[in-house]
């Protein structure tokens, strides 16, 4: 197959080229989170639906491991690619694979033994979601094998400009879910269980799907081929350098989560019910910057391996403006009609207004962010990945601190939501800032 090479062409179309399976991909991964809550909530109640969706910041945090192995895979595969050192590709491509086989057994491990604890104490979940909660994550938490080989195999095929697979990945996935989904439910009423069996039996199908997408046509990387294996200790070592931050970023970002997450439980059940509706709603308005953000990690590892920065600037203000006009497009369509998308999930009245609020102020505050996330993919694409943890640890601290002192006032719940705009607003200043220092353009990890 031919590689899709990112150092030439017009910018903008070879970005826009790349961001629109990944738009499609995002949109089928959201889709199926979708039906899969509304199932549970519409025909196992509504208890389970907030048992499931108090797990969100949980979910998030096992999840972002799995994507920052794969972003850092990207990321160094990418720049190697750009460079034009195929060797250095395939090394970094099989000791990827291995790597990820041995950090989501130590992840699925940490998992199942900090379940009870994670639930039970720091999440403080309400004995009647109790059960419900722990069941979930636990069966997910095995699951994650899956999503690591996912996330690793996408990685390197992105390094390489090759976004077409994914739609058929979560398409594959998808399909597999919802099927799922009302069978084990529906008609077996396995509840919560059958939910995320569901699931983690479509991961599994979109890992298979990516992994024979990525033999057939690069059997280079193909690891069951015993003449491709190879463990090379300075490409896991640099990729650990890369991916390591990254990580540290997301999981401080989703632990961040998880304490808000016991706010919103200490505001009882409404509260709970309309937050997990909330996120489902609004995973969709991400879709877009995030699907340029990775596309922009790609065009700009390329680039930055090829010494090419110019491309990347020109390419980086075509994305954002495009990002934020479009984000500004679904941010009127979701306040135009927030309470009919949040009651699809059945769920309480005032668990409905809740939700309703906090949507609304998010989506007017997603323009900013739209920019923050693409600025985020350049800089992390060049190797640049310390500010944008740091970015983000402010960001945190920004929300946390100031969530919890509004809850003490008249503010009280709606201290979730009305704790985004300044945490939002001081970080796209940050990386937007860091990004016109043109720092970022020394920092390749690989030389061409």
């Amino acid at each position: 197959m031919k590689h899709n090479n990112m150092t030439e062409g017009r910018e903008w179309p070879v970005i826009l080229r790349f961001s629109l399976p990944l738009m499609g991909a995002s949109l089928l991964q959201a889709l199926y989170s979708f039906v899969d809550s509304v199932i549970v909530g519409t025909f196992v109640g509504e208890t389970a639906f907030g048992a499931i969706g108090l797990l969100a910041s949980s979910i998030m945090l096992v999840n972002f491991l799995c994507t920052s192995l794969g972003n850092g895979v990207n990321i160094v595969t990418s720049q190697f690619y750009g460079a034009g050192r195929d060797q250095d590709v395939k090394e970094t491509a099989m000791t990827a694979q291995l790597l990820g086989l041995a950090v989501s057994a130590v992840v699925i491990l940490i998992c199942l033994v900090g379940a009870r604890p994670l639930i039970s104490g720091l999440l403080r979940t309400p004995d009647n979601m109790l059960v419900y909660s722990l069941q979930y994550f636990c069966i997910y938490a095995v699951g994650l094998l899956f999503q690591f080989v996912y996330n690793v195999c996408y990685g390197i095929l992105r390094a390489h400009g090759d976004s077409r697979g994914a739609m058929l990945f979560l398409l594959v996935a998808a399909i597999i879910n919802v099927v799922l989904d009302l069978l084990f439910v529906v008609v077996f009423h396995l509840e919560v269980v059958g939910a995320v069996l569901a699931t983690v039996i479509a991961q599994a199908g979109s890992a298979a799907a990516c992994m024979r997408y990525l033999n057939k046509h690069y059997p280079e990387y193909n690891l069951l081929r015993k003449e491709n294996r190879m463990w090379r200790r300075e490409k896991a070592l640099l990729i650990g350098r890369i991916s390591l931050p990254i990580m540290l970023q997301t999981s401080v970002l989703s632990v961040g989560f998880i304490i808000l997450q016991r706010l919103v439980n200490s505001f009882g059940a409404a509260s709970i019910e309309g937050f997990a509706a909330e996120q489902k709603v609004e995973s969709f308005i991400h879709i877009i910057p995030s699907a340029f953000s990775s596309a922009m990690a790609s065009f700009t590892g390329q680039n930055i391996g090829a010494g090419r920065p110019d491309r990347v600037r020109r390419g980086f203000r075509h994305t954002v403006l495009v990002a934020v006009g479009i984000s500004a497009v679904i941010a009127a369509f979701m306040i135009a009609f927030d309470t009919q998308l949040l009651s699809i999930f059945h769920i309480s009245e005032e668990g409905l207004a809740r939700g309703a609020a906090h949507l609304d102020l998010l989506v007017i505050f997603m323009l900013p962010n739209s920019a923050y996330t693409i600025a985020a993919g350049l800089l992390q694409g060049a190797g640049d990945v310390k500010i944008t943890a740091v970015s983000s640890f402010i960001n945190l601290a920004i929300r946390v601190i100031s969530a919890y002192l509004m809850a003490l006032t008249w503010i009280s719940y709606r201290s979730i939501w009305w704790s985004l705009p300044l945490a939002w607003s001081v970080t796209c200043i940050i990386n937007l800032a860091r990004y016109k220092s043109g720092v970022w353009e020394h920092k390749s990890v690989v030389q061409s």
